[in-house]
């Protein structure tokens, strides 16, 4: 099952200032479902696996993480955000882009889980190696928790 940019309400891609963001806590903001496909994010699988490059617990038994894979559609490694664990439907999932090492970024999501149990996936970003600047984080949040997100990591 592939995750389709213009099926899934609610993604957005933004640009977030530095000065409204904790360093390591991001609020979903709104904007149009082709926003994400405008900034060159691609479709995968709601199940995509991946390298995890990181994660960090949500809590209740759920986790986000960055990670990276091969896509098929666009060659080259892509990073990506995934939601894990004993899941719930209105989890949440995102990836964080920044091209100024975190001082900004362009947000692309939230993605919401479906069915209890299941992960889900962000949009996927290529990555641009030796690149000064580029940077990634996973972001997620549970019904009713907080949102928590990765550090930032270049990915090379």
């Amino acid at each position: 099952m592939s995750v389709s940019l213009k099926s899934l309400a609610g993604c957005a891609a933004v640009l977030v200032t530095a000065a409204t963001l904790g360093a390591a806590t991001a609020a979903p903001a709104q904007a149009t479902i082709q926003d994400c496909a405008t900034y060159g994010f691609v479709n995968i699988s709601y199940n995509q696996a991946g390298g995890q490059q990181s994660s960090v617990g949500l809590g209740s038994g759920r986790s986000v993480g960055l990670l990276t894979t091969l896509v098929s559609s666009t060659p080259g490694r892509h990073a990506f955000a995934k939601i894990t664990g004993s899941t719930r439907p209105g989890d949440q999932v995102w990836l964080d882009w920044s091209t100024t090492g975190g001082n900004g970024h362009i947000q692309c999501g939230p993605f919401s889980v479906q069915s209890t149990g299941s992960p889900n996936t962000s949009a996927a970003k290529i990555l641009n190696p030796g690149v000064s600047g580029w940077v990634f984080r996973a972001c997620g949040k549970i019904v009713g928790g907080s949102t928590k997100c990765t550090g930032w990591n270049d990915l090379w």
